[in-house]
């Protein structure tokens, strides 16, 4: 039987996406400026939600396995955190225990119900389209974008669709999007060229809302919307482009992103101890020394939790529940 060969370029991709995470979440942008946090925003997130589609797949045992994978530990860490903070803090509220995700956690519940959609948008004759449209839409619809991940979720919903379809055409399927890669290969240096040219003003001009889809459109909704759609076309270009120039080398970006999961959902804990304290520690730092310490504060957490033994102990408690609520498949 033929070994599969593991493709370190996901792992690469995801492992820089995890560390822009953690790095994000350590109150970094206030000492990087507006233009700097929207530029890590425009990577973060859509390159996580581009590599998920890219392994995503349609298939009887998929529901299964993504119950298993995201919904499950979606339900165990927004308990966990409502005990965390009491413990740590203080703080208990069960309100909307599992409908108002826990801060980070609403990518979890967001990718599962992307997982559920998948093969019904498939059937669609334009589902990037189709997906594009509801995430504009959506911005009318004002709810907490931790509710389920719901206006979130609509809003990158497209980007996964992308790396799913990308992922078919590399597999030498043809897609209706087949032309459109094939395209962007040929030219990616100039594509490149011209999405960083485009990202500088954009990033300048546009508030950090366009970028992470947080908020509802307010004041004139023809503009939002066509900002929107400005920012979600930026990141799906820069996700191609990252794709296609990042090495499939081992690196130790691979390492973060085999182990990106745990990374996730156990920064979390750290970043709710930590945030409180930092700005007390760091106040005496001027902003350039402030943001070197925290790069290596966001590299010495992100490198601790991407540990094997880390995931291994982390799927090990994961699973354990699972095989307590699912009845053993028969062989």
């Amino acid at each position: 039987m033929e070994k599969k060969v593991r493709i370190n370029k996901y792992d690469n991709l995801r492992g820089l996406a995890i560390f822009l995470v953690v790095f994000a979440h350590l109150d970094v942008l206030r000492a990087m400026g507006p233009a700097n946090g929207n530029l890590i925003f425009l990577i973060h997130l859509p390159v996580l939600f581009f590599v998920a589609g890219y392994f995503s797949k349609i298939g009887p045992d998929e529901p299964l396995k993504s119950f298993k994978r995201l919904f499950l530990p979606y339900i165990i860490f927004c308990t966990i955190t409502k005990l965390f903070n009491f413990v740590v803090f203080g703080k208990f509220n069960l309100g909307l225990i599992f409908f108002e995700s826990e801060f980070a956690l609403w990518f979890l519940i967001a990718l599962f119900f992307m997982k559920m959609a998948l093969p019904i948008v498939d059937k669609f004759r334009y589902p990037i389209i189709t997906a594009l449209i509801c995430a504009l839409l959506v911005g009318f619809v004002d709810i907490s974008p931790n509710y389920l991940g719901l206006t979130r979720g609509f809003s990158y919903f497209p980007i996964f669709l992308v790396g799913f379809y990308f992922k078919q055409s590399k597999d030498g399927l043809t897609t209706r999007y087949s032309k459109i890669i094939d395209t962007f290969n040929k030219h990616r240096i100039l594509i490149s060229v011209l999405i960083c040219i485009i990202t500088i003003p954009v990033i300048i001009k546009f508030q950090g809302k366009f970028f992470l889809f947080k908020t509802p459109y307010s004041g004139n909704v023809v503009f939002e919307m066509i900002k929107k759609l400005i920012v979600l076309i930026l990141q799906i270009g820069w996700v191609m482009m990252l794709d296609s120039f990042m090495t499939n080398k081992e690196c130790f970006l691979t390492k973060f992103g085999r182990n990106s999961m745990a990374v996730y959902i156990l920064h979390c804990y750290v970043r709710i101890y930590l945030k409180p304290i930092l700005p007390e520690i760091f106040a005496n730092y001027n902003p350039i020394v402030f943001l070197a310490l925290m790069f290596l504060l966001a590299l010495a957490i992100t490198f601790i939790l991407s540990r094997d033994i880390v995931t291994k102990y982390l799927n090990k408690f994961t699973d354990s529940i699972y095989d307590l609520i699912v009845k053993p498949i028969k062989s």
